[in-house]
């Protein structure tokens, strides 16, 4: 066993850096385009958990990027804050389960550490909104003085990174919000649902743009598309490499 392992160490000491390699570059995200007109999606939390509210996501008017408005309230301790919440890869199960949302909505093989950088959303994933937009902070009045979250969170803005368009890898519409604590624990969820299927081929009808930047990222919108095909390559090498190895071990044993 221990000649095997010799054989197959230099093997993996090649491999493995080449794969590491295209795995690294993956992890920005394109700006979303075409996006169906106004089509509009919502996620409601749970009644009878912490934090209540909602999250409304409507692609801008020229089709590039979603516009969001939350609302949440009902805030468990202060303490267990800032709290963030994210869109999640799965939805939530009949049974309410937080848990079984999966992690963050993540297509171009972004991880969660190391922490999302504001100032360059699109190195960031996808589905981390507290991240790219803000936790959620300062929710007690300023007459209060207890440590209970009096207040509520609302917050609007653009993110260029998702899509309401099913087509696209960074689609949230079938997807979930989940809510957490600092610790990273789920207080809440809900469900994105259809409310509005918009139209196709956004944009509006005399083409002026006003909910976009005159400036985007300069990004290349076709490297998502790129780096989403290494990610699938970067997998399938590792599988690949899997497979010969236990056909190996079968022979020698």
């Amino acid at each position: 066993m221990m000649d095997l392992f010799n054989m197959l160490f230099p093997f993996f000491i090649l491999v493995l850096p080449a794969i590491a390699q295209e795995m690294g570059n993956v992890t920005d995200a394109p700006v979303t385009q075409n996006n169906p007109f106004r089509a509009t999606f919502q996620a409601i939390l749970q009644v009878g958990k912490p934090v209540q509210g909602q999250i409304t996501g409507v692609s801008s008017d020229n089709g590039t990027g979603v516009n969001f408005n939350v609302n949440f309230f009902d805030f468990p301790d202060i303490l267990q804050g800032p709290f963030k919440y994210h869109i999640h890869q799965y939805p939530v199960p009949a049974s309410g389960n937080c848990t079984a949302t999966g992690g963050h909505l993540s297509p171009f093989g972004r991880q969660d550490d190391p922490p999302c950088d504001a100032t360059a959303p699109w190195t960031c994933q996808p589905g981390d909104l507290s991240g790219k937009h803000g936790n959620i902070s300062q929710l007690t009045s300023s007459t209060s003085g207890d440590s209970q979250a009096v207040g509520t969170f609302q917050a609007m803005y653009l993110d260029l990174y998702v899509s309401t368009d099913p087509s696209n890898v960074a689609f949230f519409g079938n997807r979930s919000v989940v809510v957490h604590s600092a610790n990273g624990t789920r207080l809440n969820c809900g469900n994105f649902t259809q409310m509005s299927s918009g139209s196709s081929g956004g944009g509006n009808n005399n083409g002026t743009n006003t909910t976009v930047p005159t400036t985007l990222p300069t990004n290349n919108v076709a490297a998502g598309a790129v780096g989403a095909v290494k990610w699938e390559l970067a997998t399938a090498t590792v599988f690949a490499v899997g497979v010969s190895l236990v056909s190996l071990m079968g022979d020698l044993i």
